[in-house]
């Protein structure tokens, strides 16, 4: 669509002008989250609050399965897969998850949730 078709379409109907600033609204809400989470969290901590609702997408009374390879979860969380890999590695070792060809499956939901050494969590 042109800028005039899209600009006359949000004239002539407020319910679709409405719509549109919400769903904006909401895109720049979660970009701003992202960013906020980018600076003040740990890496550990992203990589924990990424994969509990991909997780919990995908729970059916066993331990949840994600289909995601490294370098998909490290551009989910803003880092690089090496250091992704590292942070997997490290939960892996703990029991926290368990890795294989492109699935995480994670063993201890609330382990994500709790404090690692450092004070972060992950």
């Amino acid at each position: 669509m042109s800028r005039s078709d899209v600009r006359r379409l949000l004239l002539a109907d407020p319910r679709v002008a409405a719509r549109i600033s919400e769903i904006l609204g909401r895109r720049l809400a979660a970009l701003e989250q992202r960013l906020s989470d980018t600076v003040f969290k740990s890496v550990p901590q992203r990589v924990g609050e990424t994969l509990l609702p991909l997780a919990s997408q995908r729970s059916l009374g066993r331990a949840p399965v994600v289909q995601v390879t490294h370098e998909q979860l490290a551009a989910l969380v803003g880092t690089s897969r090496e250091t992704t890999t590292k942070v997997l590695g490290e939960l892996a070792a703990r029991g926290v998850v368990g890795l294989g060809r492109g699935r995480i499956t994670v063993l201890d939901p609330d382990a994500l949730r709790a404090p690692w050494p450092d004070g972060s969590t992950g």
